[in-house]
């Protein structure tokens, strides 16, 4: 009779072994949230330049002065959320990135844009992407990673053992050897069957690791070139 094989997940166990990823379109849109910080600040020092330029003499008077030069736009850094935060203005989750447009104001606010939206920010909730940072977080996500892997691999280690209890024709008349009793050739070959398939499914999960790991890498290297743009 056919062997009732090991039907092992073939997702990969996905969703828990792409924890901390970030997709494409997610890039996409942190350029779109820098662009939008960087027309903020150069807005907000075109306005701090007219504010400062001075009345025009009165009629007779002296010549109009040369106009002030405006000032350079306040600088638009990335950070990273450590908490999660909301307002009226704007909301977002622990591990956002936000842009933060200038310092911030004796009461401890910034301006920031996250998620196509600007607004003030509790600048204590952030802390500074570095180079470092970056590299912490794609060592963490390789570790959640492996994790999820192992967790992964030894469920289906734990299944496949049950099914050997169970024998090869469950439910059947063929019953699962009891301990000390010579196996028959056919639970012999079932086992043998599905140690294949355990490593066939191993080896699948040893591969999406390594990609899953080189995605984590791209992530990081994508950030990093953030402030290149």
């Amino acid at each position: 009779s056919k062997l009732n094989v090991l039907k092992m997940p073939r997702d990969l166990a996905a969703a828990r072994m792409r924890r901390g990823g970030v997709a494409d379109e997610d890039i996409e849109a942190l350029k779109a949230d820098k662009a939008h910080a960087m027309r903020l600040a150069k807005l907000a020092a075109s306005a701090s330049a007219r504010s400062a330029a001075p009345a025009p003499p009165g009629k007779g008077g002296a010549p109009p002065p040369k106009p002030a030069a405006q000032s350079a736009p306040a600088d638009v850094v990335k950070y990273r959320a450590m908490e999660a935060f909301k307002s009226a203005e704007l909301s977002f989750e622990k591990g956002a990135t936000v842009f933060v447009v200038g310092t911030p104001g004796g009461d401890g606010m910034v301006q920031g844009v996250v998620g196509g939206k600007a607004g003030k920010v509790d600048f204590s909730k952030l802390k500074k992407i570095t180079p470092e940072l970056l590299e912490a977080e794609r060592k963490q996500r390789e570790k959640d990673i492996e994790e999820a892997r192992v967790e992964e691999e030894k469920a289906l280690r734990e299944e496949m053992e049950q099914m050997k209890l169970s024998g090869p024709a469950k439910g059947g008349d063929t019953p699962a050897p009891v301990a000390g009793q010579a196996k028959s050739a056919e639970q012999v070959a079932y086992e043998e069957e599905l140690e294949r398939k355990f490593e066939e499914e191993r080896k699948s999960l040893l591969e999406e690791e390594e990609k899953l790991k080189a995605e984590a890498a791209r992530i990081e290297a994508m950030l990093a070139a953030l402030d290149e743009d």
